[in-house]
């Protein structure tokens, strides 16, 4: 009897079907968030007004519609030798679809307004079936020109 039991114990596991392995298990679908670059330029002058006033990123206010996203603090690139030296850089939302704005407010100088959409789009990539596109970025008052990289928005804009 104690060896029926004992054979009972012992293959009983082997009878368990095994289970198939998640194919995304383990695998990390996150891109690099959205970052927003502005560079402003003074219409007069040509002048990059960050560098050329020697405005504080702390001074300046970025608001965010819709206002539940989170408090946004941008920093004012300080490289010389970097295309994007004297751009204020924030990052954006770009984790759920919907229309987003950013009101950058610079005391003495102005303000100026970012929109875009945020679009849910399907990818054939069974762990991360659908994405969200950025789309329609536009400064809203201001001319301007647009570069755009995977996980950069680069606004040159004439204030």
């Amino acid at each position: 009897m104690s060896l029926i039991l004992l054979a009972a114990i012992s293959l009983g596991p082997g009878c368990h079907k095994s289970k198939q392995s998640d194919p995304c298990d383990g695998v990390v679908s996150e891109g690099m968030p959205t970052q927003a670059a502005l560079i402003l330029m003074d219409g007069q002058t040509g002048e990059n007004i960050l560098s050329a006033k020697n405005i504080d990123a702390t001074t300046i206010s970025i608001t965010t519609e819709p206002a539940d996203l989170p408090l946004e603090k941008g920093m004012i690139v300080k490289e010389a030798a970097s295309p994007l030296n004297g751009a204020l850089m924030f990052h954006i939302a770009d984790t759920k679809k919907g229309a987003f704005k950013y009101k950058v407010t610079i005391p003495n100088v102005g303000s100026t307004t970012l929109s875009y959409i945020n679009k849910e789009e399907k990818t054939n990539n069974p762990c991360n079936p659908l994405y969200i596109n950025v789309a329609d970025p536009v400064i809203e008052d201001h001319q301007f020109t647009l570069t755009r990289t995977v996980s950069r928005l680069v606004f040159k804009v004439t204030m």
